[in-house]
């Protein structure tokens, strides 16, 4: 039988870690209540009726996550997607689509008319946008014997990342640096890790430059003036990606 739960006016506050959010969702089944919000260590306090401290505990954690598992792909990769972005309310959001589908089983996660639902599909399909993006247009450059590549995203795509540029590059050391969020993603010697990182600064050699500059002359020679449409070009490559887009970099050789 499905648990009844209650609206309480208490946030639930957790340490801001994957397992941690699913021990949210374990405390609210216990507790038979959705949380007033689910709030990780940085964020402010969202109600004046208090808080709970919920502990990061391995074993509730791993029970939540078999629950998912067992919902199937689609359900678990909403939650695990989901939990990358950086929007407000998201936990909350992602609390209240597991729950329901916890309750209805995986049927749940194609009720798009259902605003929980359709919360955690926006989530998903937001972040998994974004990383889309950087798969198209992500750049590196070679610095020390290694890629190396500075991205700005909105949301924490690294690990969306990850599997596709080991795929594609599986002879090659490379670094992906998140500057927005300050996490690096490291391949080299064939092992893969985070790491937290202040700053990244290229320091590409004269071959290096030399790659660079063709490719921004192979770029413009592409273009045709009379044709020339900003509006579709923004529509295609947004203008938040030129930052890290080198042919986009204004050409240190022109006067």
């Amino acid at each position: 039988m499905p648990y009844q739960a209650h609206m309480t006016d208490t946030a639930y506050r957790y340490d801001g870690t994957f397992p941690g959010f699913l021990c949210c969702v374990f405390a609210s089944f216990a507790r038979r209540e959705i949380p007033a919000a689910v709030l990780g260590p940085e964020e402010g306090q969202t109600t004046l009726f208090g808080s709970a401290d919920i502990a990061t505990d391995a074993a509730r954690a791993r029970r939540v996550a078999a629950g998912l598992a067992r919902l199937g792909g689609t359900v678990r990769e909403r939650v695990l997607t989901g939990f990358l972005s950086t929007d407000p309310g998201k936990d909350l959001a992602l609390l209240r689509f597991a729950r329901l589908c916890f309750t209805l089983g995986p049927r749940a996660a194609n009720m798009l008319g259902d605003p929980d639902v359709a919360a955690a599909f926006a989530l998903e399909r937001g972040v998994n946008n974004e990383a889309h993006k950087f798969i198209e247009f992500l750049r590196f450059e070679e610095r020390g014997g290694m890629l190396g590549a500075v991205i700005h995203p909105n949301h924490c795509v690294l690990p969306l990342l990850r599997a596709h540029f080991c795929s594609r590059l599986p002879d090659e050391d490379f670094l992906i640096f998140d500057a927005t969020h300050g996490i690096a993603l490291l391949r080299q010697n064939g092992a893969v890790q985070y790491l937290a990182m202040e700053r990244y600064a290229p320091a590409p050699d004269a071959a290096e430059q030399g790659w660079q500059a063709l490719w921004r002359r192979f770029f413009q020679a592409l273009t045709i003036e009379e044709r020339r449409d900003p509006g579709l070009q923004r529509n295609h490559a947004p203008k938040r990606y030129w930052r890290d887009m080198c042919e986009m970099w204004p050409d240190p050789a022109a006067p």
